[in-house]
């Protein structure tokens, strides 16, 4: 692995402890529940805590970012490609924007095509 490729590593790695320690449930979701309850009422119900969900969540747009910063600095991809990709990243974060309502801090919200 040559320096700058480490050094890019390092700071993913950083980036990501931080996003990850800090976010935090909204005060009127801390120990909720999410019920996941079929329609079929043979079925038994799914339970989570929303922390547990919320963790789930912020885990995927870590990864996202990650995989963002991957295709960003990936020298054998081409610039229509990595704009291609990228839009596809962008159409994920927005459509994770349902998820906002649980997030404490409106700098831990999922951003969209319109918030960068």
């Amino acid at each position: 692995m040559e320096r700058d490729e480490l050094k890019l590593l390092a700071q993913m790695v950083a980036r990501e402890l931080e996003q990850t320690a800090r976010v935090e449930v909204a005060p009127r979701w801390q120990h909720g529940t999410m019920i996941f309850k079929p329609s079929d009422d043979r079925l038994k119900q799914h339970e989570m805590s929303i922390e547990r969900f919320m963790h789930k969540i912020v885990m995927m747009r870590d990864n996202l970012r990650v995989l963002e910063q991957q295709i960003n600095s990936n020298k054998s991809l081409e610039v229509g490609e990595k704009i291609k990709l990228q839009s596809y990243i962008t159409r994920i974060y927005g459509s994770m924007t349902s998820f906002n309502l649980f997030f404490a801090d409106e700098e831990d919200a999922f951003k969209g095509s319109g918030g960068g």
